[in-house]
């Protein structure tokens, strides 16, 4: 009877182990079913946090899309500002841009100038170039009604056409000066070819002498050769050969070719540089040294 009682205590240990582990089995389903429910609650939660990030950036967007917009709009009112003040004033930058480009470089005292009292020995210079042939046109311009005298060399005014024109390629200018200078540079000016209305610059000097004329009105002192290139410069400034130097009261300027204009030669400029001197010594006047 013991034994049986045994048996019938160990049937039943063993079914409420099996139940147990059913129950386990199933606790252990139901805390997986609920886990699994757990993630899709808690990640459905997070959906609308996540969409409401993306709206804020594309809120931010928006806003920052406006801010564009405004700007572009303040930058476009400034462009017009600016264009109606560039407007305003393009006659008067129009003239600054001139002034610039003819502003004189040189920097140096000029005493062919007429202004300060120099002139042209007529005597002494060659005549002008005269047109002949009616047909003829220079610059696009007739030289019969168009042509300037030698005095016009001694003038700042230089543009196209404003010059002194004699026959042939060579000449001879003489000026006479303000008073006795010891000459130590001349200046040629020509316009550049870019600007001459025949698309050159054929009639400028080349080759050419500078000779200072003394008081006798007879003898001359030479005082170089030089080259006028075209290509360079529309001024260019030439040192003279006066060491030591003397005081001259004219200077004459001797053109021995130009660049290949068959008819003619022009002289827009020409600029005499040095130290005035006092008439009755001779001396350097005082302040006058450059």
């Amino acid at each position: 009877m013991g034994r049986g009682i045994e048996g019938e205590a160990q049937r039943c240990l063993r079914i409420s182990e099996e139940g147990l582990g059913r129950v386990g089995e199933t606790l252990q389903g139901r805390a997986a079913r609920r886990g699994t429910s757990t993630l899709l609650i808690s990640l459905h939660q997070q959906e609308p946090k996540e969409i409401l990030t993306l709206s804020q950036y594309h809120e931010r967007v928006r806003s920052q899309g406006q801010q564009l917009e405004q700007l572009q709009a303040e930058l476009d009112k400034l462009h017009k500002e600016v264009s109606s003040v560039r407007a305003a004033n393009s006659e008067r930058v129009a003239e600054l841009v001139f002034q610039r480009l003819h502003e004189d470089f040189v920097r140096k005292p000029d005493y062919a100038l007429s202004s300060v009292g120099a002139s042209i020995d007529l005597e002494k210079t060659s005549q002008d170039y005269v047109d002949t042939d009616t047909g003829y046109f220079w610059n696009h311009f007739n030289l019969w009604n168009y042509a300037r005298p030698p005095t016009v060399i001694l003038e700042p005014d230089v543009f196209p056409g404003n010059c002194w024109a004699f026959e042939g390629d060579q000449g001879q200018v003489v000026i006479r000066l303000p008073g006795r200078v010891q000459l130590s540079d001349i200046t040629l000016q020509h316009p550049p070819h870019s600007v001459a209305h025949t698309g050159g610059a054929d009639s400028a000097p080349r080759n050419f002498t500078v000779y200072g004329i003394e008081a006798d009105d007879e003898t001359e002192v030479f005082l170089g050769n030089f080259t006028f290139e075209v290509e360079k410069s529309e001024i260019q400034t030439f040192h003279l050969q006066n060491d030591p130097p003397a005081a001259f009261p004219k200077v004459k300027i001797q053109i021995l070719s130009n660049w290949g204009h068959p008819r003619f030669t022009c002289l827009y400029r020409v600029r005499a540089h040095g130290l005035k001197t006092t008439e009755e010594t001779g001396d350097s006047a005082p302040g006058e040294l450059h």
